[in-house]
């Protein structure tokens, strides 16, 4: 468990983009981690890579730490698997968003780059999205939005996630987040009832929402097959 809360607080810090200000803007720093890109076809590509946010359709690379910046397309690669200066690793991955549209089904719509958490089993995942505010001197104005870490949920045998519920800290009103957490849970979990009893009977708060599905996940053995005990054969007597 400490394993996951180190690896949730990673990917709650790395929303803090590092910045430098100038006379007119705020302007953003790119961050590099040393990383492992694997390619759609396999390919494994070492180096150093930007963090990216959900909607980066390329993203910055480089071989070496003071080497020439290159562009790589992200529907190209499969998952980055990064390594901070502290040796802490965590995993982006290239994942749909589903969208549940009732009886018309699961609809799949575009892909983000999201942070695995947690994936065994139950996957769950975190948007990084940076803050876009910059201020200009000239005029004394700010425009722009925060950071905001988006929780998302699937299976770890699928391509994608779905959304449920922001954490950041600039919305801080939970109206809401119960209800999409179980209607999630029973979306994708309807084979672990025990597991279901448990987040329907719960009451969740933000900060500890993705350790607290963790537990209830493993604690209710949801990724041990169910055994059907086979039925009695009736013996007939002879008349």
């Amino acid at each position: 468990m400490k394993k996951i809360i180190v690896m949730f607080a990673l990917s709650l810090l790395v929303l803090s983009c590092k910045s430098a200000g100038s006379s007119s803007a705020l302007v953003q720093k790119i961050i590099y981690e040393k990383a492992v890109i694997t390619y759609g076809n396999g390919d494994v590509v070492k180096g150093y890579v930007e963090l990216v946010d959900p909607f980066y359709t390329k993203i910055k690379f480089k071989q070496t730490e003071k080497g020439n910046v290159q562009s790589l397309v992200s529907d190209d690669i499969k998952k980055i698997e990064y390594a901070d200066k502290d040796g802490t690793e965590f995993l982006a991955e290239r994942l749909f968003r589903y969208v549940d549209k009732g009886d018309k089904g699961i609809v799949k719509k575009e892909k983000l780059w999201l942070f695995t958490v947690y994936s065994k089993g139950m996957k769950l995942a975190v948007a990084r999205s940076s803050s876009t505010f910059s201020y200009n001197a000239n005029t004394g104005t700010s425009m722009g939005s925060g950071p905001s870490t988006g929780l998302y949920m699937g299976k770890d045998s699928e391509d994608g996630v779905f959304f449920v519920f922001d954490l950041s800290d600039q919305t801080s009103i939970n109206i809401g987040m119960d209800k999409s957490v179980r209607k999630h849970c029973n979306l994708l979990f309807k084979d672990c009832p025990k597991f279901l009893a448990a987040v329907n009977a719960e009451n969740f708060k933000k900060p500890t929402l993705i350790n607290r599905l963790i537990e209830l996940y493993e604690n209710n053995n949801c990724n041990k097959p169910i055994k059907v005990a086979a039925k009695k054969k009736s013996s007939s007597k002879n008349k």
